[in-house]
């Protein structure tokens, strides 16, 4: 959740996306080449990995593990259009990979929320204890507009996995969006205020902070990472949200 200046709903944080694991025949030696693919991916090299992956592919275009592996470099490569096919193709392979049906809604969210959000809860019929597909199907319900549903979504994460702080803060912006501000505060605050938070962290407790009415401490907040027109700019958007 960290396009907030840039868009009137601030709900498009991403997840990391989990390895996926395929149930096709498996390569002989090809265990260390998606190895390779996913050190890769992990390092911040995904066109490395998408290079793996389509080598991989010339010769076994049907194994899931090569599949995923290039699925998931062309999402991160921010080639959603490209990876959806994939992803598809993974699925006709293996209809209850998880892993597969978390990529394919999260290439979907900037697109198709409601589609995006039947790939999360098919993760969920399908593997019930899964933060990551709960804390997503709270996004995309956000994204159309359904906020009390998507926090019963976040705290549904949250209860699975107590300190996952990507829930966290989502629950926190999703009441802030939906008019109540004042409960995302304590939500917000201990994670703005720890000695590890970053610029984003104390921007998301800013904007609670402007959209409850104290924009004296929105201010102060920001003030520590913008200047005093950027300051200006980002609380008239913020107060715009509340508005919204």
């Amino acid at each position: 959740m960290r396009a907030l200046l840039k868009s009137t709903l601030p709900l498009m944080l991403v997840t990391a996306l989990a390895a996926c694991s395929g149930g096709a025949d498996r390569l002989a030696g090809g265990d260390s080449t998606v190895q390779m693919g996913r050190a890769a991916l992990s390092g911040g090299a995904p066109a490395i990995a998408l290079q793996v992956g389509a080598g991989m592919l010339k010769d076994h275009p049907q194994d899931a593990d090569a599949l995923a592996l290039q699925a998931d470099a062309l999402s991160a490569l921010g080639r959603g259009a490209e990876a959806v096919p994939v992803y598809r193709q993974l699925l006709a392979l293996d209809p209850h990979s998880v892993n597969a049906h978390i990529g394919l809604g999260r290439v979907l969210m900037g697109t198709d929320a409601a589609a995006a959000e039947n790939e999360f809860l098919a993760v969920l019929a399908e593997a019930p204890n899964t933060p990551i597909a709960a804390n997503n199907l709270g996004i995309a319900r956000d994204l159309q507009g359904r906020h009390a549903e998507a926090q019963a979504a976040y705290r549904s994460a949250l209860g699975m996995a107590p300190s996952m702080q990507a829930a966290s803060v989502n629950l926190a912006l999703s009441l802030s969006v939906s008019g109540r501000p004042a409960e995302a505060i304590p939500l917000l605050r201990p994670l703005a205020e720890a000695p590890s938070a970053d610029a984003k962290t104390r921007q998301d407790l800013a904007v609670a902070l402007a959209m409850a009415g104290d924009r004296a401490a929105a201010a102060r907040l920001l003030g520590q990472d913008m200047s005093p027109d950027d300051v200006e700019v980002a609380l008239r958007q913020f107060v715009a949200l509340a508005k919204h």
